[in-house]
């Protein structure tokens, strides 16, 4: 794996031993015109979820479709999206980390973005996370996936969003 990422979380507590988080730094920063003609600034993330636990892992991950806002930056709507193209070690150093993202936010804007996944004992899965803004931030954006417990928590800017849960499968 290589070493370009933000954070790194491992957890040996009872209930999530065995399961680590890779969150990247963001690339992108550039402006995406959508079909319809609105102007977004958009940051592309990428996740890294590792599996040395004894069984397989279902991940579920649902972001809310409906734009917020961030109390640090009360004046930018935020959309959260997750492609489903595969992330592979191989395109960290690509431009958007290889992510087509302009054919993903054309066909998948006005959808729900929402990731279900297996995790297989002793894989790793890496995905993305698209952040998209109506306006630029004034600062650096940090963003990450953390567990509390079986929940799925995603931060931007240390503002959390409850998004889901990740759980063994007996």
């Amino acid at each position: 794996m290589g070493q370009n990422f933000h954070t790194e979380f491992k957890y040996d507590d009872s209930v999530n031993k065995g399961i680590s988080f890779h969150n990247s730094y963001p690339k992108g920063g550039q402006k995406y015109t959508a079909p319809d003609g609105k102007e977004y600034i958009y940051l592309v993330f990428w996740t890294c979820i590792k599996n040395e636990t004894d069984s397989d892992l279902a991940l579920s991950i649902e972001f809310p479709i409906e734009p917020f806002t961030i109390p640090s930056s009360t004046e930018v709507n935020f959309n959260l999206y997750l492609p489903t193209e595969d992330m592979t070690l191989y395109k960290e150093p690509l431009f958007n980390y290889g992510l087509d993202l302009k054919l993903f936010l054309d066909n998948n804007i006005e959808k729900s973005p929402k990731l279900i996944k297996t995790i297989r004992q002793n894989k790793s899965y890496r995905f993305y996370v698209v952040l998209l803004s109506n306006k630029g931030l004034n600062g650096v954006v940090r963003t990450g996936f953390e567990l509390q417990k079986e929940k799925l928590i995603y931060k931007i800017n240390n503002h959390e969003i409850n998004c889901g849960r990740i759980v063994g499968i007996i």
